[in-house]
């Protein structure tokens, strides 16, 4: 059951378990929530919109009374920011000019009658924001879905896995699948983070592209690769820990430069082969591309072939291009000199082959 009623902004608070929240953020002070929220959730936008024309009244905030008195809002966290930095005067964590500029043009700054929608539980609204955020028109990002959909499936702890994401699949407006495929990805990211992957790797939980973890998962040999059956193993329980280390530095490690092993998301086709190969396994492990990686999962010949054919093309671009160039200097004729010195021993080891497989 929910009753409307109108109360006063002071008895309204942040919601510590806020799946949107950075898990460094969790439970903190209201002045690091207001931080976040200015500096990454367009709160400046919000609180001109508020300030023109008030709060809306079909849309309250969903909150749950707090033991301590007053209520946590449970749904409507960055309208309930925007509140708090119109209602005073008070300096601003961040961005203190243009939030100024904001309350000064306010023409309304809402402080009593906030509209809000009280429930009993947090269970009660759990549902609702489901098929808000995760199938509806205001989609979080997919981290904050797997968080939230962790916190629904607590609510179903005596069932099974399967039985479970049918459940939620069916409260949500999705697919048990899709459901299985999140939460085995928050699984595997707490892994990376209870294990030290990630202190390793130098990033930190909230900034994993965790889209780019679950569509990794979706590939078989990639799965096999690291030890769990496939997308909807929520309990990895056979995890192989040093080949997880191993996917995951290839996919999220950008230490050595601006981009990963892995590259795009389009190329785990790629690694969905190479992991499955061993000599093309070996070849990424000894610090080959993934490009080139992948040659080998052809077959040694095809690879061979493939490399012969692209530098051959190669060669033949720059002679095109040389008549169009200007200003050559003696490195470029000792560069070309070296290449065909290489073409030439090649060719030699080539023929000494055959003459081997002769005699």
């Amino acid at each position: 059951m929910s009753r409307l009623e109108s109360v006063s902004l002071s008895d309204l608070h942040f919601d510590p378990d806020n799946p949107r929240l950075p898990l460094a953020l969790r439970h903190s002070g209201e002045d690091a929530v207001l931080k976040y929220l200015l500096l990454e959730c367009n709160l400046i936008e919000l609180m001109l919109s508020i300030g023109e024309h008030g709060f809306f009244l079909g849309e309250p905030l969903l909150v749950v009374p707090r033991p301590e008195g007053g209520y946590t809002v449970v749904e409507g966290n960055r309208r309930l920011g925007a509140l708090k930095l119109l209602s005073n005067d008070d300096k601003p964590p961040v961005l203190p000019g243009q939030v100024n500029q904001a309350r000064a043009s306010a023409k309304i700054r809402p402080v009593d009658d906030i509209p809000v929608l009280e429930f009993q539980q947090r269970d009660s609204i759990l549902s609702y924001l489901g098929y808000r955020h995760i199938t509806g028109i205001k989609e979080w990002d997919s981290l904050a879905k797997a968080r939230y959909l962790k916190q629904l499936r607590d609510r179903h702890g005596n069932l099974n896995h399967v039985d479970a994401h049918k459940a939620l699949a069916k409260e949500i407006g999705s697919k048990g699948a899709h459901v299985a495929k999140l939460l085995t990805g928050l699984h595997l990211l707490e892994v990376a983070r209870d294990t030290g992957v990630l202190a390793k790797l130098k990033i930190d939980e909230d900034d994993v592209p965790f889209s780019l973890l679950t569509t990794g998962i979706g590939y078989p040999n990639i799965c096999e690769f690291i030890g769990i059956q496939n997308s909807s193993d929520v309990d990895a329980a056979n995890l192989d820990l040093g080949k997880f280390e191993e996917f995951f530095t290839w996919v999220f490690d950008k230490r050595h430069g601006a981009h990963t092993v892995l590259g795009e998301s389009r190329n785990f086709d790629k690694l969905n082969r190479v992991v499955a190969n061993d000599k093309a396994l070996e070849e990424l492990r000894r610090g080959e591309t993934l490009e080139r990686a992948d040659l080998y999962t052809e077959g040694p010949l095809k690879a061979f072939r493939k490399l012969l054919k692209e530098a051959e093309d190669g060669l033949s671009d720059a002679q095109a291009m040389l008549s169009a160039v200007d200003d050559l200097e003696e490195t470029d004729f000792t560069q070309a000199d070296r290449v065909r010195k290489a073409a030439s021993a090649l060719a030699a080891s080539i023929k000494d082959r055959f003459r081997t497989d002769e005699e």
